[in-house]
């Protein structure tokens, strides 16, 4: 729990140094994109607690983290788990946002 705050701090394995609301906010862009391309209907808000996932004819659906919107998102959408890393590989590979896109697409399977 947070002293300031007091909400609960939750440990998200995709920022392992702890997450940012920048950080929070660069990965649901990178998630909405990545969605769209094969569910076009479904958006990801970054919070400052988390994550906010959209899905068409429902309601949004917080999510801690990001393995939680990717199986609120298989569960809408099973074809946006197909994502090919390769085909979202951005230029300038070690760049903190790249590593960061990796460390997105790997929670898929967590």
């Amino acid at each position: 729990m947070c002293g300031a705050c007091g909400h609960p701090v939750v440990n998200d394995p995709v920022f392992p140094q702890g997450r940012t609301l920048r950080d929070t906010l660069v990965a649901a862009q990178l998630l909405s994109q990545l969605i769209s391309a094969h569910a076009g209907s479904i958006r990801v808000l970054g919070l400052a607690g988390g994550f906010a996932v959209s899905t068409p004819g429902r309601q949004q659906v917080l999510c801690a983290t990001v393995a939680e919107v990717w199986t609120t998102v298989a569960a809408v959408a099973p074809s946006a788990l197909s994502l090919s890393a390769r085909s979202t590989e951005a230029p300038g590979a070690e760049s903190p946002d790249s590593r960061l896109l990796q460390r997105v697409l790997a929670a898929r399977w967590h």
